[in-house]
C-alpha cells in the first residue's frame, strides 16, 4: 500500500470515529429521571395525596389559599440509588417512594391526637422525626429504615412512660432503643418553605423562607438535587 492510500484510509477511519461520537452524543441527550418527573406530579397535586385527619388543612384554606408553610426534601432511606420524596406542611408529612413506573406513598406522618399544628420537622441518621408542642412537653412522631423495613414511632411526653413503634405500645425505654430523641434532635431542624399555590395546584416555592425573600422557583423547574436531606 502506497503512503498516499495509507493516509487516505487513516483519514476515513477518523472521520467514521468522529462520526461515530458525535451520532452517540445526539442519541444520549440528558434524561430527566422517571422518578422526578413522577414526584413532581405529587408535589404540584400535594393535597390530594396528603392526610388531614383533623380537618386543619380545611380551616387554612379559609384563611389563606394561595400559599402555605410546609417541607420538602428527598432522601434514599433504602439506599437503592432512588430517593424518597418528603413534601408536606404544617398538617401532615407524606412519604413516597417510585418503585417499577409507579409512585406508592409509604406512610403519612402527622400527631396522633388532636393538638394543632405540626411545630417543627427534623431529620437525621435516617430518621425523620415531626414535633408537636404542647403547654407543658412534646410528642414526636418518628420514621425510619432498618434491616429492610420501615419503622415509626410516636413519643408523647405527657405520657413518657408509654409508646408505639409500628403501632405496638412499648416502653420509653424500648422507644429509645430505636429512636434517641435527644441525639436525633440536635442540630437537626429541617428549614421550612413557603409553597405558592394556585386552585389548590402547587406552582412554586420559596425554598427556606427565612433565609430568602421572594426567590419563588416554579414546580417545574424545581431541582431535586438540591433538596437532598
Amino acid at each position: 500500500m502506497s503512503m498516499k492510500n495509507f493516509l487516505l484510509l487513516v483519514n476515513m477511519l477518523l472521520c467514521v470515529i468522529l462520526l461515530g461520537a458525535c451520532g452517540k452524543e445526539e442519541e444520549n441527550p440528558h434524561i430527566v429521571p422517571e422518578w422526578e418527573n413522577a414526584y413532581k406530579e405529587i408535589v404540584r397535586n400535594m393535597e390530594s395525596y396528603l392526610a388531614d385527619p383533623y380537618i386543619f388543612r380545611q380551616e387554612l384554606k379559609q384563611i389563606n389559599s394561595d400559599s402555605c408553610i410546609g417541607y420538602i426534601g428527598i432522601h434514599d432511606f433504602d439506599d437503592d440509588s432512588v430517593p424518597e420524596l418528603i413534601i408536606g406542611d404544617d398538617v401532615s408529612l407524606g412519604i413516597f417512594t417510585y418503585d417499577n413506573g409507579i409512585v406508592k406513598k409509604i406512610a403519612d406522618l402527622y400527631e396522633p391526637e388532636d393538638w394543632g399544628y405540626i411545630n417543627g420537622v427534623y431529620y437525621k441518621d435516617n430518621t425523620i422525626i415531626l414535633i408537636n408542642s404542647g403547654s407543658d412537653g412534646s410528642c414526636y412522631v418518628c420514621l425510619s429504615y432498618h434491616d429492610g423495613e420501615y419503622i415509626t414511632g410516636i413519643f408523647d411526653e405527657y405520657n413518657p412512660d408509654m409508646a408505639t413503634v409500628n403501632e405496638k405500645e412499648v416502653t420509653g425505654e424500648e422507644f429509645k432503643m430505636w429512636f434517641d430523641l435527644a441525639e436525633l434532635l440536635d442540630d437537626s431542624s429541617i428549614p421550612r418553605s413557603r409553597i405558592k399555590k394556585e386552585n389548590g395546584i402547587v406552582t412554586a416555592f420559596v425554598i427556606d423562607v427565612f433565609q430568602k425573600e421572594d426567590e419563588y422557583i416554579l414546580t417545574e423547574d424545581l431541582d431535586f438535587g438540591a433538596i437532598g436531606w
